[in-house]
């Protein structure tokens, strides 16, 4: 496998990922809630995960993408309403179906887990993902799995994919992102696909580029992270483009 670190979004020092034949495809999901808040926008950052799976499918002949929206798991593990927790999916759903048509991803198929599994009983969050993570080893050969985390330390946080992920009992291989950056210095990190306040992150909304040049110093590195991965997956811009220009323009691109 090459060098993870050419994708800016990926943690360093990563261990080496051996590919099995007979598993190439890889598994990432997205979910629409913490334990506390249902997400209330879709944040830029979603773009830059989704590319973090493009960037490995691109690395592996005949690779899939399979995406699934972890939609029941806000109503089943989080006692969330259950209808407006279906609307929130139909938003992130709409937006990563508009991304893979309008960035060109080939290859990516797309699921909302009360499809997959609609007879689903309440249960923890942790064996709701566990259940996930088995359904797309077995039934669609996922090998490996793109997820998030705060940091690659052990134990650090019970709320990122790591910690989930440590308690897999499938030889499922997991490549981690960085977590997606908010301006609130009281909570500086976020899932890339939820986001609680977005008055401190970037969304995938046109009015929200204003924010760009005013935004704290983290926040700006990684969306010229994620400009970065861009511009190596889907098509460059003019140089000296700035960053709040590239941003507006892929939202354009997302929404169009």
């Amino acid at each position: 496998m090459p060098n993870l670190s050419l994708n800016p979004l990926f943690w360093p020092n990563q261990a080496d990922i051996v590919v099995d034949e007979t598993k190439p495809n890889i598994f990432i999901g997205g979910g629409i809630a913490t334990k506390t808040e249902l997400s209330q926008a879709v944040p830029f950052d979603i773009a830059g995960f989704l590319l973090s799976a493009e960037f490995i499918k691109r690395l592996i002949p005949k690779s899939q993408v399979f995406l699934l929206i972890a939609d029941q798991h806000a109503w089943l593990a989080n006692n969330f309403n259950q209808e407006k927790s279906k609307k929130i999916a139909d938003n992130l759903e709409q937006i990563v179906k508009k991304i893979i048509a309008n960035f060109n991803l080939a290859g990516w198929k797309v699921f909302r887990a009360s499809q997959i599994f609609p007879d689903a009983l309440p249960q923890s969050y942790e064996e709701l993902e566990k259940r996930d993570v088995a359904h797309f080893f077995n039934q669609h050969n996922c090998g490996l799995k793109i997820g998030w985390s705060f940091s690659l330390a052990e134990g650090n946080h019970k709320t990122d994919e790591s910690h989930f992920d440590q308690q897999l009992n499938i030889p499922i291989q997991s490549i981690f992102t960085k977590p997606g950056v908010t301006a609130n210095p009281k909570k500086p990190f976020e899932s890339p696909y939820i986001c609680t306040d977005p008055a401190t992150r970037i969304t995938v909304d046109i009015l929200s580029t204003s924010k760009v040049e005013s935004t704290n110093l983290a926040v700006k590195n990684h969306l010229n992270r994620i400009t970065i991965l861009f511009e190596q997956l889907i098509e460059t811009f003019p140089n000296k483009t700035p960053l709040k220009e590239k941003v507006k323009k892929i939202i354009e691109k997302i929404i169009c």
